[in-house]
């Protein structure tokens, strides 16, 4: 069978490329504010959101001067038990 579509993207790596810490693109900008009180955080699956609120969490803890923080999920699904 032919290969009728061949797409080609123009890729430079930008998107998987870290900075010093290790974080991409979205997780600095989510870590550059993280003195604020409330931050949601919104981005495509598999973009790093886990990995941005674990930076964020332990800056709370460590830096901050929290005792606790709280990570809400609002998709039931995330949070539902394994059947």
């Amino acid at each position: 069978m032919p290969n009728l579509v061949d797409v080609t993207y123009a890729q430079t790596g930008e998107s998987t490329s870290t900075h010093p810490m290790g974080m991409r693109e979205m997780q600095a900008c989510a870590y550059a504010e993280r003195n604020a009180q409330y931050l949601l955080l919104k981005a495509p699956p598999a973009s790093g959101k886990s990995r941005a609120l674990m930076f964020l969490g332990l800056d709370k803890l460590f830096n901050q001067g929290l005792k606790k923080v709280i990570v809400t999920v609002p998709e039931r699904a995330i949070g539902a038990p394994c059947d």
